[in-house]
């Protein structure tokens, strides 16, 4: 009886010590499992951030616009190539030795290994009819000028545009008068070849030859069926993120504006872009500089036409000069009744006169009033002699509409998704240019991916992982 309770604090103490182990070594697999989950975390974070950190430089050099190029200066864009991207950014932040060439490893208590990684979804700049590649433009604008500065200047282009859709100068269709007079005067047998101004009608054909020295008109040439806007193009998620307006018409303007600065036109210097008249392509979208170039001086002298031949049928000196060059004609040709006619038709050949006028100034870089009263008017009635002759700039920048200011106004009137399309284009054809990106793609360049990974932690836990990153947006 004197030892019947030997051993008893052995045994105490070996049940308490089992449960203190119990609780120790719980503890620190429960820190082992958020020490590897956290590094997990980290890995995948560091992954998107060094992905990220792999920008186009050229892209955002020329342009300020922030894409990962998935091509990587291959030969076609894929996501495959970002992804081992991603997975070789991991797998450096899980595994201590890799990189490494020690002969003793380093200690790595996580065991870590990535089992899969997938990208969920990815946002190209092509997406949602360019609207991602025009929404960084739109924020490339307002952190170029400032936000303020930017709104201002958005608001002066609005501002311009209004002012050219109150002049009225698109409601003009001198052309469709002219058919009629020549009609009529066809009706009393006046024959149309008498018509001294008639010549001024016929040079319309050569419309480029007839304001600008051809020879100084860009030769080059687009192959536009290896542009965005021609070929098929790889689909992405769609915008995500960001609080960019790309909709409103303050966004719209501001988006014009950027393209305003970013790609040059015919008054522009030139520094070897892949197309010179860049705008003038945005607008038109031919084949060559002189197409484009031509529909737009095409597009600026009928306004113009349109608008002279509306003053000058007011302005009362004018009239009563061409009315009695028309009477004495009419009269030494036996038919005074076409006299009225044969004053109209002269009336608008001096406006057509003077549109060519006006078209040589602005293609000078200098401005020319919307409309215009007797003091804007620059070509005499004998001009209409040998108009190309006559038309010249005046030197003097003058005021109203620069041929900039007309850019703008069909910029503003242009289809949005063509406009967005045709700039990617451009962008396309320039980058093409520079090194390292012969076979450059807007359509490979993301903005946003979401992706998801799955590790091991020493062969026992899978620890998913889901990310997300965008150049505009914190997720």
């Amino acid at each position: 009886m004197k030892y019947r309770y030997k051993g008893t604090i052995t045994v105490f103490l070996s049940l308490i010590l089992s449960l203190i182990l119990s609780l120790i070594l719980s503890i620190t697999e429960s820190a082992a499992y958020a020490a590897s989950r956290m590094k997990c975390e980290l890995a995948a974070d560091l992954s998107l951030e060094s992905v990220f950190a792999e920008y186009n430089r050229e892209l955002l050099s020329r342009y300020d616009l922030y894409f990962i190029d998935t091509s990587y200066g291959g030969p076609a864009p894929s996501l495959n190539e970002l992804k081992e991207h991603m997975k070789d950014y991991i797998s450096y932040n899980i595994d201590p030795s890799k990189g490494t060439f020690s002969i003793i490893s380093p200690a790595d208590f996580t065991a870590l290994k990535l089992e899969s990684l997938d990208i969920a979804e990815a946002s190209y700049a092509s997406d949602a009819a360019g609207r991602v590649f025009k929404r960084q433009a739109i924020q490339a604008f307002e952190d170029l000028h400032g936000i303020s500065a930017a709104k201002a200047l958005a608001g002066k282009a609005g501002a311009l545009i209004s002012d050219y859709n109150s002049s009225g100068i698109e409601d003009e269709d001198p052309d469709e008068y002219r058919k009629q007079l020549e009609q009529e005067l066809n009706d009393i047998d006046y024959k149309i070849s008498d018509n001294p101004a008639r010549n001024a009608f016929d040079d319309r054909e050569g419309i480029l030859r007839h304001v600008m020295n051809t020879h100084s008109i860009s030769d080059r040439t687009i192959d536009t069926s290896a542009l965005i806007s021609h070929r098929s193009i790889n689909r992405g998620t769609g915008i995500h993120g960001g609080n960019v307006d790309t909709e409103s018409m303050l966004s719209e303007l501001m988006f014009d504006e950027y393209l305003m600065d970013k790609f040059t036109s015919y008054t522009d210097e030139h520094s070897g872009e892949a197309a010179e008249y860049e705008l003038e392509y945005i607008l038109y979208g031919k084949a060559s500089d002189k197409a484009n170039l031509r529909k737009t001086v095409e597009k600026i002298m009928l306004l113009r036409y349109g608008a002279d031949a509306a003053f000058i049928f007011t302005d009362a000196e004018k009239k009563s000069c061409v009315e009695a060059i028309a009477t004495v004609i009419c009269t030494l040709l036996l038919v005074p009744e076409a006299a009225d006619a044969l004053t109209d038709l002269i009336l608008l050949a001096w406006a057509y006169g003077e549109s060519v006028s006006d078209t040589v100034r602005l293609l000078a870089g200098e401005r020319v009033p919307l409309t215009k009263n007797s003091s804007d008017w620059k070509m005499p009635l004998w001009g209409l002699i040998s108009i190309k002759a006559n038309a010249r700039p005046t030197g003097q920048k003058g005021t109203g509409f620069s041929y900039e200011d007309y850019l703008r106004v069909f910029l503003a009137v242009e289809n949005k998704t063509t406009k967005c399309m045709r700039a990617m284009d451009v962008i396309e054809m320039n980058l093409r240019q520079t090194e390292g990106n012969r076979n450059f793609r807007m359509d490979g360049c993301v903005e946003y991916v979401s992706m998801s990974a799955v590790m091991t932690c020493r062969g026992r836990y899978r620890l998913f992982i889901d990310r997300k990153m965008s150049y505009l947006s914190d997720f």
